[in-house]
C-alpha cells in the first residue's frame, strides 16, 4: 500500500471517528432540531443501531431456510437480496457518522459564528479563533447543563 492510500483510509477513519465524537457531544434538546439537523440524525442512526440487527438476523434466517427449497439452479438468487441487506445495514450507520463527521469538522460561519460567540460569552469561556462544530457542540453540551441558561440562549434563535 502507498503512503498516499494509507493516508486517505487514516482520513475516512478520522471523520468517522469525529463523527461518533459529534454524536456524543451534540446535546439531545429537540429545541435545537429547529435550526440544527444533527439532533434528528443522531436520533436515526440510534433508532438503526435497535432496528438492524434483528433486521439483518432475519434476512439471514428468510435467505438460509428458502434457499433449502428452490431447485438447484436458482439458490443464490435468496443470498443476493442478504449481501445487498447486509451491506446496507452496515453502510446506513457508516454513512451517518460520515456525515456528522463531516458536519464536525466544518468550520463555522455566518449566524452560526455569532451563536457561538455570544454563547461563549454567556458562559464566560474563551471562543476560539476557528470554531468548528465539535466546538459548537461541545458549547452547546455546558450550555444545556444550565435550563435557564439554555432557555435563553434558544429564545434568541
Amino acid at each position: 500500500m502507498t503512503t498516499i492510500g494509507f493516508e486517505v483510509i487514516m482520513g475516512i477513519f478520522h471523520v468517522w471517528h469525529s463523527g461518533i465524537m459529534y454524536a456524543g457531544l451534540w446535546p439531545d434538546q429537540p429545541i435545537l432540531d429547529n435550526v440544527f439537523r444533527e439532533g434528528r440524525v443522531i436520533r436515526i442512526l440510534r433508532k438503526s443501531a435497535d432496528i438492524l440487527p434483528p433486521v439483518l438476523a432475519l434476512t439471514l434466517i428468510w435467505s438460509y431456510c428458502s434457499g433449502s427449497i428452490l431447485p438447484e439452479s436458482f439458490r443464490y438468487i435468496p443470498w443476493i437480496g442478504t449481501v445487498v441487506t447486509a451491506a446496507n445495514c452496515v453502510l446506513i450507520p457508516l454513512s451517518g457518522y460520515w456525515w456528522l463527521g463531516k458536519r464536525a469538522e466544518r468550520l463555522l460561519s455566518g449566524k452560526s459564528l455569532s451563536w457561538y460567540q455570544n454563547i461563549c460569552a454567556k458562559l464566560n469561556i474563551t471562543a476560539e479563533l476557528a470554531p468548528n462544530g465539535l466546538s459548537l457542540a461541545g458549547v452547546l453540551k455546558k450550555a444545556s447543563r444550565d435550563r435557564e441558561l439554555f432557555k435563553r440562549i434558544t429564545d434568541e434563535m
